[in-house]
């Protein structure tokens, strides 16, 4: 319509309403493209809203991870410690409880990290609308810190000790000493009590096997070394979380 106007004014040298009509169309464009550009910000305010729940949501339950995977590797080390006395004179357990405790040794749970959120936000150009340069720069860092790459490396001592161990032994410290939770995701812990119901003379016999493995010590002191490092990288993880 205003197109259609101009041109008939210009036929007719009408040139006044030619240049009102000029600057009808020219300020009718730029009100569409600022209302375009309006209404991409108002979705692009609203997508981060939703992916900004999503971040803190994913803080939280990473943070709730971190807690049980702690547990769950001091538990390891201290299975691990034990273990180490397999080898002494004087052993601070029972052939059972050696055995037991050298089988979950050798135990890994895997840390994985939840950011959907951030990734999300980062691939669609949108972490820049989260908070200021400080927020962003610590989110960076703390998404960028690598831990769930810890284990991509196979703990050397779980291969060898569970090559040495009698299957039938494994089977029964699984079924009687690890307890499997399945209430928001697959997770174990260890039983405090558990009873093999294998032979004393069996167990003993099992538990010197294991001790002429010649490296096995050495890859079992290795392993205590690397849960302690992880154990330190996740407490440090969980005391500096951004702030959303």
């Amino acid at each position: 319509m205003i197109l259609a106007k101009f041109a008939n004014a210009v036929r007719g040298h009408d040139w006044f309403t030619a240049l009102i009509e000029l600057i009808l169309l020219v300020m009718g464009i730029f009100f569409g493209f600022q209302l375009d550009r309006w209404n991409d910000e108002r979705l692009d305010r609203e997508t981060v809203s939703e992916y900004r729940s999503q971040l803190i949501n994913d803080l939280e339950v990473e943070r709730s991870d971190i807690t049980a995977l702690i547990a769950y590797h001091e538990s390891v080390r201290d299975y691990s410690e034990l273990a180490l006395t397999a080898w002494d004179e004087e052993p601070q357990a029972g052939p059972e409880e050696l055995v037991v405790a050298l089988y979950q040794a050798s135990n890994v749970l895997p840390f994985t990290s939840a950011r959907g959120a951030y990734d999300a936000l980062s691939a669609n150009g949108l972490i820049d609308l989260i908070g200021d340069l400080g927020l962003r720069s610590r989110l960076a860092s703390y998404y960028g810190q690598g831990t769930d790459r810890f284990f991509e490396e196979e703990k050397r001592y779980r291969r060898e000790v569970r090559g040495v161990m009698p299957i039938q032994v494994q089977r029964r410290v699984l079924d009687t000493c690890v307890v499997l939770s399945t209430d928001n995701a697959i997770s174990e812990t260890f039983s405090s009590e558990c009873n093999l119901e294998l032979e004393p003379e069996y167990l003993s016999e099992v538990l010197e096997s294991i001790r002429q493995h010649p490296r096995l010590l050495y890859y079992l002191r290795e392993g205590i070394s690397r849960d302690s490092v992880f154990i330190y990288l996740m407490n440090a993880k969980f005391e500096s979380p951004p702030v959303c």
